[in-house]
């Protein structure tokens, strides 16, 4: 067992790093909240108990950002688990870039980027966030095609089609009347079938790294 001393020694860092990107975040909040006239709780409170509505609404939107989360978390642990490997170099750069494109990919579900954040408040057109999305997946691929093609991209390839086929339903006019439900059906579909592949590409990282 190890003493008090160590483990203050080990985690004290880890609990430092943690705790100051909370502070500042928070900082913010207040910021935002004094200089924008905003109500505080607006920033820390459940949006269902600020609209006053069940507890169901956004069920699926919001597990949805658990299973981004969930691959983003995957993506930053297997590459911090084989950062020291110089064998698994390629792998570690594809995890790392991974997670920021899992970022990106939960930030924009999470507070609609593309649709409320940069059309309205810094006067970006949707269709350029849809065209710099592009070529950031494309750069992805290009980048990466090596340790892809050694993967099990089927399933990579399949999150996409089912993320590109909720993009057209939102972004394209269809001969059917529009249908939220199943825009959102198959992002959800695509954020699981994303985290299927991460899930198996960083347990087969890991037995790589032995």
């Amino acid at each position: 067992m190890r003493s008090l001393s160590q483990q203050f020694k080990t985690v004290t860092p880890a609990l430092l790093i943690a705790w100051l990107i909370t502070l500042l975040s928070l900082l913010i909040a207040i910021s935002a909240s004094t200089y924008k006239d905003i109500s505080l709780d607006s920033f820390t409170k459940d949006p269902t108990a600020i609209m006053n509505a069940p507890f169901y609404f956004g069920f699926f939107s919001n597990f949805g950002i658990v299973i981004w989360s969930a691959s983003l978390i995957i993506c930053l642990f297997t590459a911090y688990r084989v950062s020291s490997n110089l064998a698994l170099k390629n792998d570690y750069f594809f995890l790392v870039v991974s997670a920021l494109v899992t970022f990106l990919m939960t930030m924009d579900d999470l507070y609609q980027l593309h649709e409320i954040v940069f059309p309205y408040y810094f006067n970006i057109p949707e269709n350029a966030v849809y065209l710099t999305y592009m070529n950031i997946y494309l750069l992805y691929f290009i980048r990466f095609r090596k340790v892809l093609l050694q993967s099990d991209f089927i399933i990579l390839a399949l999150a996409f089609f089912c993320l590109g086929v909720s993009t057209i339903i939102d972004f394209l006019p269809l001969p059917i009347p529009k249908d939220t439900f199943l825009e959102d059906a198959f992002k959800l579909v695509g954020a699981v079938t994303w985290f299927v592949y991460f899930f198996r590409t960083g347990n087969e990282v890991l037995d790589k790294a032995g």
